[in-house]
C-alpha cells in the first residue's frame, strides 16, 4: 500500500514538473511566433510528404525485412552480413531509425548478422495504443522475442540511448539470450537514480514536458519535424566538428520513418512515470554479469558524462570509453574511434 502511495505521489509530481514547463513553452513558442508574423505562424504548421524514403538511405547496402514476434508483434528491420555469423543486433534511441547504423552495419558485417531493427512505435514497426504499451518491461521483452523470432540462441546487443537504456535491462531479465552489450550514451538506472541532482534535472526537462497530452507532438512535429534538425545538428548538442552535421536529406531519412506519427516515440517519455505499469516481469540478476562496453561522447548536452562513471555499479564487468569532442551522437559524430573501441572490445571478450 505505501510502495502504491509513493508511485502515484511520483508520478503526479512528475505531471505537475510537466505542467509548468509546458506553459513556459507554450508562452515562449505563442510570443516568438507571433512575433515573426505571418510567415512564421505558417510555417510553424508547416508539413512535407516524407513518404519516399530518400536516395541517401537507399544507397546502404542492406536488406530491409520484418519479423513477428510471438506477442503478435510486427518489427522492421534492415539486416547485412550472413546470417550464419552470430547476431549483432542494434538498438536505436530517439528520435532515430536504423539510419543511425550505417556505419557500424558496414563495418561489421563481415564477422555478424548485423540486425537494425525499429523499435515499437518507429517506423513500419508496429504501433501499439496505450502509455503503458511502452513501459520497460515490453521494451525488454520485445528484444528477447526478436533474438528468439530471428532463430538465434543469444546476440551482442549494440545500443544508444533509448536503445542503451534498454539495453542495460536485458541481460538482466535473459540472461542466455544475450553474449556481449555494446551501450553509447545511455547511463543505467543506478547512474540516473545517483546521478539526478540539479544540473541534471535541467538537463532532462524534456522528459517532463513530454508527459503532457498532445503539446509535445505538436511541438515536434511543428515547422516540418524542424527539432530534429537541431537534435542532430543544433549548437546544444555539442558537435565540434562541423563535417560531421547530417545533411538535409540526412534529416529527410529520420522525417519518413518517424513523421507520421511521434505518438510513440514520445510514450517511451511518458512510461517513464511510475503511474504506469507493465508485464511484471522478474529480473534473474541485480546486475549485468555480461562483458560490458560503454562508450559517452563527453559533449553530450542531455546527459552529464559523470553518469557514465556512475554506471559502472550496474555491470560486473564494465569498459567505459570516453570520446572526446563527440555530442550525444557519439556513433555518428565519430564512427571510426566508436569502432576502434569496439574492436578492441570484442578482441578481449572472444
Amino acid at each position: 500500500m505505501a510502495g502504491m502511495l509513493v508511485r502515484w505521489i511520483t508520478g503526479l509530481l512528475f505531471f505537475v514538473i510537466g505542467f509548468i514547463w509546458a506553459v513556459f513553452v507554450v508562452v515562449t513558442t505563442v510570443v516568438t511566433t507571433l512575433f515573426g508574423g505571418k510567415k512564421a505562424i505558417t510555417s510553424f504548421f508547416e508539413k512535407k510528404d516524407h513518404s519516399e524514403l530518400p536516395e541517401v538511405a537507399k544507397a546502404v547496402d542492406v536488406q530491409h525485412d520484418f519479423v513477428r514476434t510471438k506477442s503478435g508483434m510486427k518489427f522492421e528491420y534492415v539486416h547485412a552480413g550472413e546470417a550464419d555469423k552470430p547476431l549483432m543486433l542494434c538498438m536505436h534511441g530517439f528520435p532515430e531509425c536504423w539510419y543511425s547504423w550505417r556505419y557500424l552495419i558496414e563495418k561489421f558485417r563481415d564477422r555478424y548478422h548485423v540486425v537494425a531493427f525499429h523499435s515499437r512505435g518507429y517506423g513500419n514497426s508496429d504501433k501499439p495504443k496505450g502509455i503503458n504499451k511502452y513501459h520497460m518491461d515490453y521494451l525488454v521483452n520485445d528484444v528477447a522475442e526478436i533474438i528468439e523470432a530471428l532463430g538465434y540462441p543469444r546476440a551482442t546487443l549494440v545500443a544508444h540511448d533509448w536503445g542503451g537504456a534498454i539495453a542495460w535491462e536485458v541481460p538482466k531479465y535473459f540472461p542466455h539470450l544475450v553474449d556481449k552489450v555494446i551501450i553509447m550514451n545511455a547511463p543505467n538506472k543506478t547512474a540516473v537514480e545517483k546521478g539526478s541532482g540539479f544540473n541534471q534535472f535541467l538537463k532532462s526537462w524534456y522528459v517532463f514536458l513530454y508527459q503532457m497530452p498532445y503539446l509535445p507532438e505538436l511541438l515536434v512535429q511543428s515547422k516540418d519535424l524542424i527539432m530534429l534538425g537541431s537534435a542532430f545538428n543544433g549548437k546544444k548538442m555539442g558537435i565540434k566538428n562541423k563535417s560531421n552535421k547530417l545533411t538535409r536529406e540526412e534529416i529527410d531519412v529520420y522525417k519518413h520513418y518517424i513523421g507520421n506519427d511521434i505518438t510513440g516515440p514520445i510514450n517511451y517519455y511518458r512510461a517513464t512515470n511510475p503511474i504506469y505499469r507493465g508485464l511484471g516481469l522478474k529480473a534473474k540478476t541485480r546486475k549485468v554479469v555480461h562483458p560490458v562496453l560503454l562508450i559517452w561522447g563527453d559533449q553530450d548536452a542531455a546527459l552529464g558524462k559523470e553518469l557514465a562513471e556512475l554506471s559502472k555499479v550496474g555491470a560486473t564487468d564494465i569498459t567505459v570509453a570516453m570520446i572526446p569532442g563527440a555530442s550525444h551522437w557519439v556513433n555518428q559524430d565519430e564512427p571510426e574511434k566508436v569502432h576502434d573501441q569496439i574492436e578492441k572490445f570484442l578482441m578481449q571478450n572472444q
